[in-house]
């Protein structure tokens, strides 16, 4: 993927991006999140660690897989998103088999999240990429990097042609996406005693 000059307002958008800084902020900004919660509760010794561990693992298996990110050059926003092909069935198994080693105790609910999600995929949608996280560091709203964001989104759908599938992990997360022209598709996605999450589509 080209690798696009940044500007004060133009994302990074590589796949090779420096995972480190795209792990950092996306442990930062989904710390509170209702459904990161629930598979990596706030009570968990070392949780900052699974926190890392899942989002290196998962954002890997996207990089290796065709998808990309798009970052600030400091990389407090990031999205992140798959290629247009699923990974393969074999390729899945190695990813829940390393979660489950690497999140510990909670390897358990965070391979149940990521089967959940795959499982309610739709596979009638037309040619898109799945946005599996958005995230601006808290201490950087404000700063352009939504803009940032909202750019990269348009961008994908513009310019490449593909339509994005993402999953709100809340409403006022729905509502964001919403905004953006994304539309509900399907009934929510309930985690055993935990919280919802909302398939959302835009297309091209």
């Amino acid at each position: 993927m080209t690798i696009a000059q940044p500007s004060s307002t133009d994302p990074i958008v590589t796949s090779d991006p420096d995972l480190e800084a795209v792990v950092a902020t996306l442990s930062c900004a989904f710390a509170d999140d209702p459904v990161i919660k629930w598979a990596i509760p706030e009570d968990v010794p070392e949780r900052a660690r699974y926190l890392d561990a899942f989002f290196d693992i998962t954002t890997r298996q996207l990089l290796d897989n065709g998808g990309a990110v798009a970052a600030t050059a400091s990389y407090d926003g990031v999205l992140v998103w798959s290629g247009t092909e699923a990974s393969s069935e074999e390729d899945d198994i190695a990813v829940l088999a390393e979660l489950e080693q690497a999140c510990g105790p909670c390897g358990p609910r965070v391979s149940t999240l990521m089967e959940t999600l795959d499982a309610h995929h739709p596979t009638d949608l037309p040619l898109h990429v799945h946005a599996l996280y958005a995230a601006i560091r808290p201490e950087t709203r404000g700063t352009g990097a939504r803009e940032m964001l909202i750019g990269a989104f348009r961008e994908l759908r513009v310019t490449h042609g593909f339509g994005v599938y993402a999953e709100a992990s809340s409403l006022r997360s729905l509502r964001l996406w919403e905004r953006l022209g994304s539309k509900r598709i399907g009934g929510e996605i309930t985690l055993p005693g935990g919280p919802s999450l909302y398939p959302i589509f835009r297309s091209a």
